[in-house]
């Protein structure tokens, strides 16, 4: 049930964005982790390097995103979350997190420390379940 509203949410932003929804978990990951490689946000996605191209292509089209060079390696190029786009996500989900913000503030420290615990376990639970599924995915498929 919890991931169906996550999911009606983001879902929801990306149309209002007038993204999909993969362009939208790319924004996500750039927006959590600052500028990256395309290669690092393929990875970070699960899309290949070919379809993070085309990930990249519409977000920069739409205004999200730019590409940089970076200064270390001119060879390498960076992709990091334009102003607009900042502006759009905090459009979108700022009062979400203060509305978040004020729901947990209503718990005590210890049922926070219990939500936090079942949380973290049961992501890495989910984590090493995608792993044995992947593991037993066939050869040609």
């Amino acid at each position: 049930m919890h991931q169906n509203a996550v999911d009606q949410v983001d879902e929801t932003a990306s149309e209002y964005m007038e993204i999909n929804r993969t362009d939208g978990r790319c924004l996500d990951i750039l927006e959590r982790t600052g500028r990256m490689t395309a290669g690092k946000l393929a990875l970070a996605s699960g899309l290949s390097t070919g379809a993070i191209t085309a990930v990249i292509d519409r977000l920069e089209k739409a205004g999200y995103v730019c590409r940089l060079r970076d200064d270390h390696d001119r060879r390498r190029v960076l992709v990091e979350l334009t102003e607009e786009a900042r502006h759009r996500v905090a459009e979108v989900y700022g009062p979400l997190a203060e509305q978040g913000g004020a729901t947990l503030r209503s718990y005590s420290d210890e049922q926070l420390i219990l939500i936090r615990d079942f949380m973290n376990e049961s992501r890495e639970l989910l984590t090493r379940y995608a792993a044995t599924i992947r593991q037993k995915k066939a050869p040609n498929g």
